[in-house]
C-alpha cells in the first residue's frame, strides 16, 4: 500500500519561506516531491495539510494541492489495481506526465528524493557522501537550485577546479565526482533526463588520479609504538584501538566496536564487514587477548568491548559514537604520539589498515589473499579465494609474518 501527505521541507531558505512537499511512502520507505510553493512555517497547517487563511494565496494554492492529490491518488489506485509490483519512483513519473510529456525535474530536487531513500535505507555513511555532495556542488554554483543542464562539462571542469582551489585531496575530489555521475546515471536510468545531456561522455573521471600517499607504519615502526611507554590512560587507549586494527587485518573502527561477545569462538573473531558485508575471520593473538581483558564491556553487555553502553544498536547512535571516539580519543592522541616516537608521517586510526595490507605486499604474500584478509568484496578474485583458500591456513601466512 502506497499513502502520501502534503507537508513542508525540513529546511528553509533565507527569507524562512518552506517548499511544500507531496510525500509519497511505500513499505516504510519515502520519497518527496515539490509542488514549486511555499509559505512561511505559520502559514501552514499540518493537521489538514493545507495553507491557512493567514497566506494571501492560500485560495489558489489549497486548490492546486487538491488537484494533484486527486492526480496521486488515482494513479496509486491504477497501479494497485494492476497488481503488477511497482516502486515510488513509478509513482513519481506517471505524476510527472503532463499531456504524455514528463515535467522538468531540477537535479537539486532529483539529488535530493535520493539522499532521502538512501537515509530510508539506513546507509547512513553512503547518506553522508551523498548530502556532503549535493552541499559541494551547491557552493560552487552559489545556490541552491541547480538543473541538469547547469552540470554541463565544461561546469564540471571548473567544478574540479573549484574543488582543487579549496584544497580539496584527490581522494575526496574523486569521490564528489564520482557521486555527481551517480546521480546522473540514475536520473538516466530512471527516465528522469535523456541520455543525450549525459556529460561524463567527454569527462573522464578516470583520470582524477589519488596523488597523496597513502601512509602507513613499517614492522620496525610498529613495534616502536607497541613498545613505547605512555603514561596517560587515552594516549594508551589511542595506542591499543590502533593495534588492535592493525593485528586484526586492519578490522575498521565501526566494526571493532560492534564487534559482539558471540563473535569470539575459541580463539576466533568472526564478523561481516559493515562497508562490504564480507565475512571476516582471524585469530587472536597474545595483543587481542589482552585488550579483550582490559577494555572488557560489562556482563550484560553484548558488545564485546566497553565502548558502545546500553546495549544501544541505532546507527546513528554508533555512527556518532564512531566519529566522536575517532577524532577526540584516537586520532588527536596518535598524532602526538607518533610525533614524539620520531617518527614523521602523518598516522590515523585508519593507518593501521594500510599498515597491515603494506607488510603483507612487502613479504610477498599475494595481492588475492591481502583482499580476502581484508574482507574487500571482489568476485573475479577475493571470492575465488575465499572458497578455496581454508581459514586456518590463511592464520598460519599471517601468524608467520606479524604475529
Amino acid at each position: 500500500m502506497v499513502s502520501y501527505k502534503f507537508t513542508l521541507k525540513s529546511t528553509g531558505n533565507t527569507q524562512g519561506e518552506y517548499f511544500i512537499n507531496l510525500v509519497l511512502i511505500k513499505d516504510r520507505i519515502n520519497t518527496s516531491l515539490s509542488i514549486k510553493k511555499k509559505c512561511k512555517y505559520e502559514d501552514w497547517s499540518f493537521e489538514t495539510e493545507r495553507l491557512k487563511k493567514s497566506h494571501k494565496e492560500h485560495k489558489q494554492i489549497n486548490n492546486l494541492i487538491e488537484k494533484y492529490s486527486s492526480r496521486v491518488s488515482t494513479i496509486i489506485h491504477e497501479l494497485e489495481i494492476d497488481e503488477t509490483p511497482f516502486t515510488l519512483q513509478d509513482v513519481v513519473n506517471k505524476f510527472k506526465k503532463n499531456s504524455g510529456k514528463q515535467q522538468a525535474i531540477s537535479y537539486t530536487a532529483f539529488h535530493e528524493s535520493l539522499i532521502d531513500e538512501i537515509k530510508n535505507a539506513g546507509k547512513l555513511s553512503t547518506y553522508n557522501i551523498e548530502r556532503d555532495t549535493l552541499k559541494s556542488i551547491q557552493r560552487f554554483f552559489n545556490r541552491n537550485e541547480i538543473t541538469f543542464k547547469d552540470l554541463s562539462v565544461d561546469a564540471i571542469y571548473k567544478y574540479q577546479s573549484f574543488l582543487n582551489g579549496n584544497n580539496n585531496s584527490q581522494s575526496t575530489i574523486g569521490i564528489r565526482v564520482r557521486t555527481l555521475r551517480a546521480v546522473f546515471n540514475k536520473a538516466i536510468n530512471r527516465e528522469i533526463v535523456p541520455a543525450t545531456i549525459y556529460p561524463f561522455n567527454k569527462f573522464k573521471v578516470s583520470k582524477i588520479k589519488e596523488s597523496g600517499k597513502k601512509e602507513y607504519l613499517s614492522e620496525e615502526e610498529i613495534t616502536l609504538l607497541k613498545n613505547a611507554v605512555l603514561h596517560k590512560k587515552n594516549d594508551i587507549f589511542a595506542r591499543d584501538m590502533f593495534l588492535l586494527s592493525f593485528y586484526g587485518r586492519g578490522i575498521n573502527f565501526i566494526d571493532l566496536i560492534q564487534l559482539k561477545k558471540t563473535d569470539l569462538y575459541k580463539e576466533t573473531i568472526t564478523y561481516k564487514r559493515s562497508k562490504t558485508e564480507v565475512i571476516v575471520n582471524f585469530k587472536l593473538n597474545h595483543f587481542w587477548k589482552d585488550k579483550i581483558i582490559n577494555y572488557a564491556s560489562s556482563p550484560d553487555s553484548f558488545y564485546l568491548f566497553n565502548i558502545i553502553h546500553n546495549n544501544q544498536n541505532s546507527e546513528i547512535y554508533i555512527n556518532n559514537k564512531k566519529d566522536k571516539y575517532l577524532k577526540i580519543f584516537i586520532n588527536k592522541p596518535l598524532k602526538k604520539i607518533i610525533t614524539d616516537l620520531g617518527i614523521k608521517k602523518k598516522i590515523t586510526y585508519y593507518c593501521a589498515r594500510h599498515s597491515f595490507a603494506t607488510i603483507l605486499k612487502f613479504n610477498n604474500i599475494s595481492i588475492d589473499i591481502i583482499k580476502e584478509a581484508l574482507g574487500h568484496k571482489d568476485i573475479k578474485s577475493t571470492m575465488s579465494y575465499l572458497n578455496t583458500l581454508p581459514s586456518d591456513t590463511l592464520d598460519k601466512m599471517i601468524e608467520d609474518i606479524i604475529i
